[in-house]
């Protein structure tokens, strides 16, 4: 349990510290992902300070946040702000609002609100997918150069290869550079002094008699510092120890606190078995004799997850099964022998392979439905045909469309060793194409219902009238996909005769002849007991022990699996790191 709070004396200064990084530091955690923490021992207690009694996430009565932070370029950036909860971890939507995530600050001001027991604020700057060469480079650092290595063999193909850019457009990459180098060093430091022009804006105990003190900075960076061979050729990462030394010696003059306390911490995905140089390099500034006592290395690789990291491809392959209907031979025909697809019937009568559908390919004819570049996103409603707006409706007369059987195709699909050239009907020249076909269901004696669906594009597919699926990207990948249907799409489906109906688009350049597309779907169902049989049968792809660990985890590994145990322990790290130099 928590010390109880002693009385707030309004003789010390506010305790300010200052957290900032890429990703990470936004932090992946799903809220979800708490309860994995109580089943280790030796992280159950960390648990119990985070959580209310109710079993909610606790929130701090004595520590505030500020959190500024955006997409992943900088723009629209938004401050949160409140006291410390669960929430203010990374945020994909309204960068102001509580998520369902945390990433260390949450366990760093719970940890620090236990030891000091006074007043806390906590800034916290935070945006994917930067690195300290470019975007977070410190002034004090100069101009971003290209190492040798690369310069010289940039020099050797002066006409561009492999990402070099041509000899004419270096000045410009240069410029590129140059420009976008210090753009989120300078957000930092820009917000950290704004709410410092006014504590009390964020923080409602600060008492201005009595000022506030920079107490720390935690910075938790370096992915993409880590996979930059340009930057790093040959793994060679000192530049990074030479950037982050003016980053430490930056940070404190721009804000005016020489000597204040800062934790590295220490990229640690994959655990210690991996990026050891990279690692090394991270913490070199602790060593140096200017920063003696002043700057401390965290690691975090001994907090990676073991179990999680053994489960993780499992996962994937499980996933793999589960998302995929019906699989093709090499030749295109479907693949009757996988063992996962006993289990799932198609419903309904005709089979699909007896369906026969009617169709009809059409071009955008209106100007605001055209492209004329080339795009991997084409998928998009045009105007239809007058008197086809209701072309999906059970009533609608498809008699003059062409009929045949699916899938229906275009050009020659090939892909993961598939080829997909002999449809059994043919799409025709135009872009869009729209689709429909009717079944006879005798009866609907399923625990579920799911689409199998073969698609290179986005697609809409309606049932009886009623959209019950969009996807809008692409996928150039020749599987029937199985999206299985939530009881508002399934609630459409009845006994008696049934209308399906797609509408689809090809991907292609303009005026090319590599124009190629697939077109095909069916409805499939699963008895209780063949769920039961099927979910047996994946426990040797997922076993319930892997499942369990998986709880424990909401993203990638370079998101440290979005574990809030992993987090919860960083934070706590970097905290006792921070209060350590405090001591001293």
């Amino acid at each position: 349990m928590l010390c109880a709070l002693s009385p707030l004396s309004s003789a010390k200064p506010l305790k300010v510290f200052i957290l900032a990084g890429q990703s990470n530091m936004e932090g992946h955690a799903e809220i979800s992902t708490f309860d994995y923490i109580g089943q280790d021992p030796a992280t159950a207690p960390l648990l119990r300070e985070m959580r209310r009694p109710d079993g909610t996430p606790r929130v701090c009565d004595t520590v505030w946040m500020s959190y500024l932070t955006g997409p992943y370029d900088g723009s629209a950036n938004g401050e949160g702000v409140g006291k410390l909860t669960a929430g203010f971890g990374a945020r994909d939507g309204n960068p102001t609002q509580l998520s369902r995530k945390i990433g260390p600050e949450f366990t760093f001001g719970i940890t620090m609100e236990k030891e000091l027991q006074e007043p806390i604020l906590i800034i916290k700057t935070a945006w994917g997918g930067r690195s300290l060469n470019t975007e977070f480079r410190p002034p004090s650092a100069g101009p971003y150069k290209l190492p040798k290595e690369i310069q010289d063999e940039w020099d050797r193909h002066p006409q561009g290869a492999h990402g070099i850019p041509k000899l004419g457009e270096r000045a410009k990459w240069q410029a590129d550079k140059d420009a976008a180098c210090g753009v989120f060093y300078r957000m930092m430091v820009d917000h950290v002094k704004k709410v410092l022009a006014d504590p009390k804006r964020v923080c409602p105990a600060y008492d201005a008699k009595d000022g506030y003190e920079l107490a720390g900075f935690v910075w938790l960076q370096g992915f993409n510092d880590l996979v930059d061979g340009h930057t790093y050729p040959n793994g060679n990462y000192e530049e990074y120890s030479r950037l982050l030394a003016h980053f430490i010696r930056d940070v404190r003059q721009d804000l005016s606190a020489p000597r204040m306390p800062f934790v590295i911490g220490v990229l640690g995905v994959g655990g210690d078995t991996e990026n050891e140089s990279f690692r090394k390099a991270m913490a070199a500034p602790a060593a140096m004799p200017e920063f003696k006592g002043n700057v401390v290395a965290v690691a975090t690789a001994p907090f990676w997850d073991r179990v999680i990291e053994a489960a993780e491809p499992k996962q994937g392959e499980y996933n793999e099964i589960i998302g995929t209907a019906r699989t093709l031979k090499p030749d295109g025909s479907i693949d009757t022998e996988r063992k996962w697809d006993r289990y799932w019937q198609p419903i309904g009568k005709p089979s699909p392979a007896g369906q026969k559908w009617r169709y009809l390919a059409i071009d955008a004819t209106a100007a605001k439905d055209k492209i004329t570049e080339y795009t991997d996103r084409r998928f998009r409603d045009i105007t239809l045909p007058t008197a086809m707006e209701n072309w999906f409706a059970s009533d609608f007369d498809d008699r003059q469309w062409t009929a045949g059987p699916a899938p229906i195709g275009k050009g020659v699909w090939k892909h993961s060793g598939i080829t997909l050239e002999k449809y059994p009907s043919t799409w025709g020249n135009g872009e869009f194409l729209l689709m429909r076909t009717s079944f006879e269901v005798d009866h609907l004696d399923y625990e579920s219902y799911r689409l199998a669906v073969l698609a290179r594009q986005g697609f809409h597919v309606y049932l009886n009238g009623q959209k019950i699926h969009t996807y809008v990207w692409w996928q150039d990948k020749p599987q029937y996909r199985s999206i299985v249907l939530e009881e508002e799409q399934a609630k459409h489906l009845k006994q008696g005769r049934n209308v399906l109906a797609l509408y689809a688009n090809d991907q292609y350049a303009p005026d090319s002849p590599n124009r190629y597309a697939a077109l095909d779907a069916w409805i499939e169902g699963i008895t209780e007991v063949d769920q039961k049989k099927l979910d047996l049968a994946l426990e040797e792809v997922l076993s319930p022990k892997d499942r369990e660990a998986l709880k424990g985890a909401s993203n990638g590994g370079y998101h440290y699996f979005g574990s809030a145990k992993i987090f919860a322990q960083m934070g706590q790290a970097f905290a006792e790191a921070n209060l350590g130099m405090l001591k001293e």
